[in-house]
This record gives structure tokens, sequence and C-alpha cells, in this order.
């Protein structure tokens, strides 16, 4: 069985191989597009939701695999996973959240969201003191889907509909789903996960009942820092060195070695669900909750 990890990002699909332990094949976009001239379509994230911007990743990958179908790599895929992830901070209405990357506008820049995501912990009046820093609880979130099929003929209906933008599939059970899994994070704990299925039709009523895509929830909490640490040369990206796990509160994940941030992250927790789910050695039994 191969799996398609949707993601240009070589890093992302070393670390799900290292989360997988090499029990299955792997492919990601970069492969694939050197294999076709039907090229993809580029999704627009364009919401303010977890669960439609993954699902505009969802639906382009499914398109995307059912143009090519006659290429052998692409028929050998039999799952697909989409990942969605952000920082969330309650006591800021749960921001940067879905727009993480882009937190400080656009063009999108670490520097200037780091930045912000400071002078907003600065300024809150719900910030505590830690040595000579404010801090703020925090988790980072990942929202992984999973869809599987024996042939992707499965999903022709998929070339009836002509979607790029997440904001088209924005409803209120959807977001109400999305609620309810952010309010299950346990901020005593140091992550944890859910799993749920959804059918295709709660992104879009025309959309087939019977077939179901899953959700695995993961998280990892913390505390967020108005001032940066950087430990370890070259460690760490996006918000990683102002996120201090409950782990640790003394190493921000920019000064932890990766083994120690696989064991400990959002994505860790949400591939654990995946791997119960789908019988893989149970549970890895590393990570820590």
């Amino acid at each position: 069985m191969t799996i398609l990890i949707f993601t240009s990002n070589n890093g992302k699909l070393v670390e799900f191989q290292k989360m997988l332990k090499n029990e299955i094949n792997i492919v990601g976009l970069k492969e694939l597009n050197e294999l076709s001239s039907k090229q993809n379509i580029e999704p627009i994230e364009n919401s303010d939701f977890f669960l439609t911007n993954a699902f505009i990743k969802a639906f382009v990958a499914l398109k995307y695999i059912y143009n090519n179908k006659n290429i052998q790599k692409f028929n050998e895929i039999k799952k697909i996973i989409i990942d969605d992830s952000g920082l969330c901070v309650p006591s800021l209405n749960y921001l940067p959240g879905v727009h993480s990357a882009n937190y400080a506008g656009y063009p999108k820049d670490d520097k200037k969201n780091k930045l912000k995501l400071a002078d907003e912990i600065t300024k809150s009046s719900l910030s505590f003191d830690y040595a000579n820093e404010k801090r703020l609880s925090a988790f980072f979130v990942c929202f992984l889907f999973e869809i599987n099929f024996n042939k992707i003929n499965e999903f022709e209906f998929i070339n009836d509909f002509d979607f790029s933008e997440a904001s088209s599939f924005v409803n209120k059970n959807l977001i109400e789903n999305e609620n309810q899994l952010l309010k299950k994070v346990d901020l005593k704990k140091v992550g944890g996960f859910h799993s749920i299925s959804l059918p295709f039709s709660m992104f879009y009523n025309e959309f087939p009942k019977d077939i179901q895509l899953n959700i695995h929830y993961g998280y990892c909490n913390g505390e967020v820092s108005s001032k940066e640490q950087n430990l370890i040369s070259g460690a760490g990206h996006g918000y990683d060195s102002q996120f201090f796990s409950l782990a640790n509160k003394d190493l921000s994940f920019a000064s932890i070695t990766m083994e120690e941030k696989n064991r400990l992250s959002h994505r860790a927790f949400a591939m654990e669900a995946f791997k119960i789910k789908n019988d893989f050695n149970k549970s890895s039994k590393n990570i820590q909750q």
C-alpha cells in the first residue's frame, strides 16, 4: 500500500516516515509531479477554520489522483494524509490558530509573526510572569485527515465539481465540530488526541453521505513566551522558539532535539491516533501524555 502525504515539503515527508517507522511506502507531491503533465490545482486556504482548510487540500488531492489514475504510481495510492496545524492561545481567542503562518499579514513572515505574538502576550491582562518574561497558556494543534479507498473510481463524483477555495466548505455544522474539538483540549496534560469520522456530505451537501473521512486530532500543551529561546542552532521553525511544552517549561521547542520534539509534538499525537485507528503496532508508546 502507498500513502500520499499531501505536501511538497521533504522535511515533513521525512517526519511522517519516521513516525510510521518505514512500515509502509509513502509518496509526496514532488515525486508525483515529476510523473504527470496534469498538475494539481493549488488549494486556496482562505477560511478561518482548520477543518475546511484541510478539506480543500483533500478535495484537490483526490482530483489530482483521479485525473492521473492511468499512471501506475498514482494507481498504487490507497490512502491520503493531509494535515493542517497551528498554534492556539485560548486567552487570545485561540489565535494565531488557523492563521498561524500569516498572523502578521502578507507576505508571510515568521519573524513578524513572532513579534506580533510577543506583543500580544505582553499586552494581555491574563499573562503571567516566568523568570524575566511574560507567558500565556497555549497549545499546538494538528488536524490530520485520512482518506481511504480501494480504487480511486470510488471518488468519480469529485470530477463533477470545481472547487479551489476552502471558504466554499464553511458551514455551521463544521464550525460546531471544530469548536467542540478545540474545547476538548485538556490544558493540564502534556498532550492528547481524538479521532472522529465525518461524511463528505458534511463539507458540501451534494457530496455522498456514505463516504467517510477520518480526522485525527492531536495537540500538545504548554506556554508561549514574550521572549524567544534558541539553544540549538538551526532547530525549530515558526513559533517553536516561543513555545515551552508542559513537559519542560525551561526549554523551548527550538531548544530540544528533534527526537524529543517528535515525541511531544501535536503531529506526533495526531499520528498516534492514526496508528491506533489503522492498527499500526497499536501504539508507539513513545509519546508523553
